[in-house]
């Protein structure tokens, strides 16, 4: 009897037990016969992400809801449906210097804003949401962000949840009455953005979290507080962006008997009478097409540019050119081409530039018709479209077409075939890099490269065609330039440099082999410069244990310049952070024989040096110097490289190759049968990635007489242009259901010149690299709130120019040459705007500007640069 009193008795407590369970687990209950009223409001806000600039603009919603149970599962107390209805609606904006600068009540017009909506609730998850078909987007999208707030779990815990924004993997901490809700934009399946179109250089960073605090009475909500926060900036400078800003708030404000009742029966029955007004719609916004941003209009552009001459600042022809781009890029065929015509002759090589950046099918083929392709007259403004199109971030299908016709229309003009095929190779890596490297189009643009490497049998075209390889980067023809690697100097240099571009996996056994016979010279001989490519291309690409005791082995045994370099590397490799093969060095140095002081104490003038220029909070900034003399002293090669590291990775921003040829007879220096060649020198450069075509300064000891003879011509132009760097369009969801529309557009302004000049009297030479530029961004940020819109603008801009200067002194041995890396002033200026827009009127309501001028500098480099500079720039001023 007492047995069964207790069971009876535990029976019913744990039956209330699962009941008090049950009811607590489902979070939102709302009562039958019960209206709740809520006040509920949604802010905005957007300003420059940069803390020197605090201009910011507020936009409010304000509304009042309310709620009913409209129906309730029988078999599930857990699923629901809510009926809920706006009956109040405001907008305020506001800004950091003026409060409360516009009010609005709805619209007229809008009056079907406040019918009446269904959310279908199960287990604290939105299932979805039934709302009137007439409904716009923008309206459909606020209150699917409002549903939102009343999504809730009341378990600690990781789940994945739909909201406004998408799917998304939140976390929920209940302490006591307060559940807090976490969520961080990188953990979501589903991206918050839409529609988002980038074409760039430099890299976007977007980075967003919200925290929602609840506070719940009796199972219900009784305040909820969610806070937002998404950020779009540079990769490489992060305080160029926006930064947008959202809260939404939420508050009980009456619970009273309603005569409305639940209904009973299953829910489709329930929801029979809305079928025909009401459309199902799941929780996730709709993104709302964004309206085209309409700044000068292309007349007024070319207007300007020809009333000023063209004698404009680097900046403020980056600026019209950014613009003329955007311009052109919404503009049809026909009148891309009447423009062109129109056109004056000096407008002509911004228009082509403008029309590349665009990348259109429109704007490409209205460059290609209007240049003659075989009229050698406009061989300069086609070299210019080409390399624009080599630095276009949005390569497809028609772009390789376009090149593949102008290459096979300028086979007779050499040099811009040359050019031609280059941009040619730079495409294919592009649309490669892009996962279209198994279209068509670029299939047929290798085997076009491929078929005339093979039918060429003079050594400049086979160099033109391996220099398209070199841009292409395919791994797959490494077999074929492996049959050219040991033809002759250049195009052994053009194959080992192209080989040292690829990644490490195709530098298999077959590769390492022929790079073996080339710096032990097993076949043949070869010269200096093209040993020392092939002993860092074994050592840079996962080296055996018997390469590097190879290399270090040949230190003692080569002639005193070599040996110089490749002690030189041995120890760039002993500071390297490449911990694998500093400890494969390591442990070959353990042998006594190889190192020690006769062994690795070298004397000569060729030398290898890595080290960092800049560091910023963003980026890192670091060059690589490798110089080869000949063994009579003269300078046979130097290479610097330039590269900038950021969260997206390394961009090669600079490259400079220098070759010299023949300068030991010149200045009475005696040398060895291999070592004598023709007098030359030359320059090859690559700019962010892009080949330009090599340089000759002279060719030969009468072209050098002639040119030393005659009256200066000046530095020689290796590229000069605009560039688009950045374009980006990007729709952002928020929570509240708004949209945000982001906007980035950068440009880049260069003028790239080179110049040689000699002594020979003083037996000294002067290589100059000199870059200006000029850099324009402007970012901007748009929220559209239903009937009132905010917009937040930025813009950046800098000017300046830096010379990479290498001279060197034959007057004595060991040859003295000096590195100078000197920038001028640097000239910054920021922009920062806020304004409203309502019923198509705008409103400015805060603009700031500030400039700056950080001071031109030299960058020190290495001790021993800097020791050789102060010798040879104080004998040269004796």
């Amino acid at each position: 009897m007492n047995t069964a009193v207790c069971l009876y008795f535990c029976l019913f407590l744990l039956s209330g037990l699962r009941d008090s369970v049950k009811a607590f687990s489902n979070v939102l209950h709302f009562d039958p016969g019960v209206m709740y009223e809520y006040e509920y409001s949604t802010s905005t806000a957007v300003a420059p992400i940069s803390v020197d600039l605090e201009v910011s603009s507020v936009n409010t919603l304000e509304a009042v809801i309310q709620i009913h149970s409209l129906w309730r599962n029988a078999q599930n107390q857990e699923e629901q449906l809510l009926h809920m209805k706006i009956l109040d609606l405001k907008l305020t904006n506001s800004s950091d210097t003026n409060k409360d600068l516009t009010v609005e009540k709805t619209p007229d017009g809008f009056d079907h804003i406040k019918e009446a909506f269904i959310v279908h609730l199960l287990s604290g998850k939105i299932q979805g949401i039934l709302d009137i078909s007439k409904d716009s987007t923008a309206w459909l999208n606020f209150k699917k962000g409002l549903a939102s707030m009343f999504q809730i779990q009341t378990s600690s815990g990781i789940i994945v949840e739909d909201d406004a924004t998408g799917q998304c993997q939140v976390s929920y901490h209940t302490i006591k009455d307060e559940i807090i809700k976490l969520k961080d934009y990188e953990n979501c399946k589903k991206s918050v953005t839409s529609g988002m179109i980038s074409e760039q250089i430099l890299g976007v960073n977007l980075a967003g979290n919200s925290k929602t605090v609840f506070t719940m009475e009796d199972g219900h909500i009784k305040s909820a507080t969610s806070q937002e926060i998404l950020s779009v900036v540079l990769d490489e400078q992060s305080t160029v962006g926006v930064q947008i800003s959202s809260r939404q708030f939420l508050q009980i404000l009456s619970k009273k008997s309603s005569a409305n009742e639940e209904a009973h029966g299953e829910q489709q029955e329930v929801l029979t009478s809305f079928k025909k007004s009401h459309v199902n719609h799941t929780l996730h916004a709709i993104p709302v097409r964004q309206s085209a941003h309409n700044g000068h209009s292309i007349n007024d552009l070319l207007n300007y540019l020809k009333a000023t001459g063209m004698n404009m600042s680097l900046s403020a022809t980056t600026n019209v050119f950014l613009q003329l781009s955007q311009s052109l890029h919404n503009m049809e065929l026909n009148e891309i081409k009447n423009i062109l015509k129109k056109s004056d002759s000096m407008l002509v090589p911004i228009l082509i530039e403008a029309a590349a950046a665009a990348s259109t099918p429109a704007a490409l083929d209205a460059v290609v018709s209007y240049l003659d392709l075989t009229d050698p007259k406009t061989a300069p403004l086609l070299e210019q479209f080409l390399y624009a199109c080599a630095f276009s971030s949005n390569p497809s299908p028609h772009l390789i077409s376009v090149i593949s016709n102008i290459v096979s229309h300028t086979k007779a003009q050499s040099q811009t075939h040359q050019i031609a095929l280059i941009i040619f190779g730079t495409v294919i890596r592009k649309m490669c890099s892009a996962n279209m490297c198994n279209m068509k189009e670029v299939e047929d643009a290798k085997r076009l490269i491929l078929n005339g490497l093979s039918a060429s049998k003079d050594e400049t075209e086979i160099k033109s065609h391996l220099l398209a390889l070199k841009s292409a980067l395919l791994p797959e023809t490494v077999p074929i330039l492996l049959q050219y690697i040991d033809r002759s100097k250049s195009l052994s240099n053009i194959v080992l440099s192209t080989l040292e571009n690829l990644p490490s996996q195709y530098i298999n056994k077959e590769v390492k082999q022929h790079v073996r016979d080339i710096f032990t010279q097993r076949k043949k001989s070869f010269s200096a410069p093209v040993r020392v490519a092939a002993a860092q291309l074994l050592l840079r690409n996962d080296p055996l244990l018997t390469d590097v005791e190879e290399v270090i082995l040949r230190i003692a045994k080569e002639k005193p310049e070599i040996s110089k370099f490749l002690t030189a590397k041995i120890m760039n490799i002993l500071q390297s952070t490449d911990t694998s093969i500093r400890n494969l060095t390591l442990n070959v140095l353990k042998d006594s024989k190889l190192n020690n002081y006769f062994h690795l104490a070298r004397v000569g003038s060729s030398s290898s040096y890595t080290g960092q220029i800049a560091e910023t909070k963003d980026t890192i900034t670091t060059y690589d110097f490798d110089f080869v003399f000949s063994e009579s002293g003269a300078l046979k090669q130097s290479n610097s490289h330039f590269s900038t590291q950021s969260k997206r990775g390394s961009l090669h921003s600079l490259q400079v190759s220098l070759e010299l040829g023949g300068f030991d007879s010149l200045f009475g220096k005696e040398f060895t049968e291999e070592e004598e060649e023709e007098l030359m020198a030359g320059m090859s450069a690559m700019f962010l990635g892009v080949q330009i075509k090599p340089i000759v300064f002279f060719q030969g000891y009468g072209d050098l007489m002639s040119k030393y003879f005659s009256a200066a011509e000046g530095p020689m132009n290796i590229l000069s242009g605009n560039i688009l760097i950045i374009r980006m369009r990007q729709s952002l969801i928020l929570q509240s259901g708004l949209q945000t529309h982001v906007y980035f557009h950068g440009g880049l302004s260069v003028d790239v010149s080179a110049d040689l000049e000699f002594s020979l009297f003083g037996q000294e030479s002067k290589s100059s690299v000199k870059n200006k530029f000029s850099i324009v961004i402007t970012s901007r940020a748009e929220v559209d709130a239903l009937f009132m819109s905010t917009i937040a603008e930025t813009l950046s801009e800098m000017n300046s120019s830096f010379s990479f200067i290498t001279t060197v002194n034959f007057s004595d041995t060991p040859m003295i040459y000096c590195l100078q890396l000197i920038r001028e002033p640097l000239l910054y200026r920021e922009r920062a705007s806020t304004q409203v827009t309502t019923r198509n009127r705008r409103k400015t309501l805060q603009d700031r500007r500030r400039t700056w001028i950080i001071p031109g500098e030299e960058t020190a480099l290495h001790k021993d640069n800097s020791r050789m500079c102060r010798k040879l720039l104080n004998f040269s001023t004796e």
